[in-house]
C-alpha cells in the first residue's frame, strides 16, 4: 500500500491513518462517514453484491475505516444482500480502537421501515454471549409479525414517524453516544443522506475493473442535484486500486 496524496509515501498503513484522522463533531449530530466501492466505470456491484469489486487492498482499508467509527449504519437491503454479521474486529483493530479512545468494536444499526429482514441473517443467527445486539431502527408502527420474527435478537428503536429519516436516524445514534457514524449504503440511503446534507466524509475505493451492466451509482434516488464541494484528504494505491478520502468543506 502506497500513499500518493497529500505526500508520496512508499509504504502506508491504513490502520494507522484512518482512525487518527480529525473528525470534529458537528452540532447536535455525529460526524458521518460514507464508505463505498465502485468499478472504474462506476458500477457498485457484480451480481448484486460488492464483493467482486474488492481485493486485498480494499479489505485492508475497509478494516481501517471500520476502526474509525462508533456505529456502522446500513439500510436493510444492503445488510441483507451483503449478509451482515455483528462486527468482530481482529486483535490489531481492537488495539487501535482502544488506543484512539473507542470501544473494542463498533455497533451495528440497520434502518428499515418494513423490517424486511431475514431472521437467519448472521447478525441475528450468529450471536455470541457478551456481544452488543444489532440495533434495528424503524418507524413508529412497523409490521408486528416481522418484529416478532426477530424479537429479542435485536435492540429496537421505534422513531416517531412512519419511516425513519436520515436526520432522525443520526439524532438517535447521537443520543446513544455516537460521535462518528459510518454509513455503508446502499445507494438509496446514501441519496437520502446527501439530500439531508449529512455526508461529512466520503471514502471510496475505485476498483480497476470495467464492469458494464446496469449497476447504480454510489448515490441514487436523491431528489435533486445538490453539489457539495469535496476536498481530497488522502489517496492510497494498492495493486491498481485507488482509495480516496474526501472531506466536505
Amino acid at each position: 500500500m502506497q500513499q500518493l496524496h497529500p505526500n508520496a509515501e512508499a509504504s502506508a498503513d491504513p490502520l494507522q491513518l484512518y482512525p487518527t484522522d480529525h473528525r470534529p463533531t458537528p452540532s447536535n449530530r455525529p460526524w458521518v462517514m460514507a464508505n463505498m466501492v465502485a468499478s472504474a466505470d462506476g458500477a457498485i456491484a457484480i451480481d448484486g453484491v460488492s464483493g467482486g469489486l474488492g481485493g486485498e487492498g480494499d479489505q485492508i482499508v475497509f478494516r481501517a475505516i471500520r476502526a474509525s467509527c462508533d456505529w456502522i449504519v446500513a439500510a436493510a437491503g444492503t445488510a441483507s444482500a451483503e449478509r451482515y454479521g455483528v462486527p468482530r474486529p481482529g486483535a490489531d483493530v481492537v488495539e487501535q480502537r482502544i488506543a484512539t479512545g473507542r470501544s473494542k468494536a463498533a455497533r451495528l444499526a440497520v434502518v428499515t421501515a418494513s423490517v424486511s429482514l431475514d431472521p437467519d441473517l448472521p447478525m441475528f443467527a450468529d450471536q455470541r454471549a457478551g456481544e452488543e445486539l444489532p440495533l434495528v431502527i424503524t418507524g413508529a408502527d412497523p409490521p408486528p409479525d416481522r418484529v416478532a420474527a426477530i424479537g429479542d435478537r435485536a435492540e429496537w428503536a421505534h422513531l416517531d414517524a412512519p419511516r425513519p429519516t436520515p436526520q432522525m436516524v443520526m439524532a438517535e445514534l447521537f443520543r446513544r453516544g455516537a460521535r462518528v457514524v459510518l454509513a455503508e449504503g446502499g445507494p438509496s440511503f446514501n441519496g437520502q443522506l446527501v439530500d439531508a446534507g449529512l455526508v461529512d466524509e466520503l471514502c471510496i475505493t475505485i476498483s480497476p475493473q470495467l464492469v458494464g451492466g446496469t449497476s447504480s451509482r454510489i448515490v441514487s434516488g436523491a431528489s435533486h442535484a445538490k453539489p457539495a464541494e469535496l476536498r481530497l484528504g488522502r489517496l492510497l494505491e494498492h495493486d491498481g486500486a485507488l482509495f480516496a478520502r474526501y472531506i466536505r468543506d
